[in-house]
């Protein structure tokens, strides 16, 4: 079976701290599936509004997700605190990847690597736009941090 490979790039734009909850614990008594994509989308909300943006508000367009996938390297377990690293990557006219790095132990262990697709959506209506110029700076932000590594 061919494993799913997310490569984090570089340095990340935007990081968090997320605890794990008891009610994030599934049967095999770790972090279950579900939760972690929930804690990814707390993560995302998160890097909007610390770019001063909303998900449902990039000048007057919204995001929709076009795919996910993730890649486990380890457990996390109660009360573990997950740091969550976020970047951007692979842009085009509508849309870019967003990619996430979550660790535990202060950075020592890498728990997994996900990426979702970013695609900008005007709901009124319900068509795809194109990435708005303040989600470019954000782009050329990264760029930027690259070029500085």
């Amino acid at each position: 079976m061919a494993r799913v490979n997310i490569d984090f790039p570089g340095q990340a734009l935007f990081n968090c701290s997320l605890a794990v909850r008891v009610t994030d614990i599934n049967y095999g008594q770790h972090l279950a599936h579900d939760k972690l994509i929930s804690m990814l989308h707390e993560a995302r909300a998160q890097f909007f509004l610390n770019f001063e943006l909303q998900e449902s508000n990039v000048e007057g367009l919204g995001i929709i997700l076009s795919d996910l996938a993730i890649s486990y390297q380890a457990e996390s377990f109660y009360p573990d605190t997950l740091q969550i690293e976020m970047t951007l990557a692979d842009p085009s006219r509508c849309g870019c990847d967003m990619l996430y790095r979550i660790t535990k132990n202060n950075g020592e262990i890498v728990v997994a690597t996900a990426k979702t697709g970013l695609v900008f959506f005007d709901y009124k209506i319900k068509k795809v736009a194109s990435m708005p110029t303040s989600f470019k700076r954000l782009l050329a932000l990264r760029t930027t941090n690259l070029s500085n590594n």
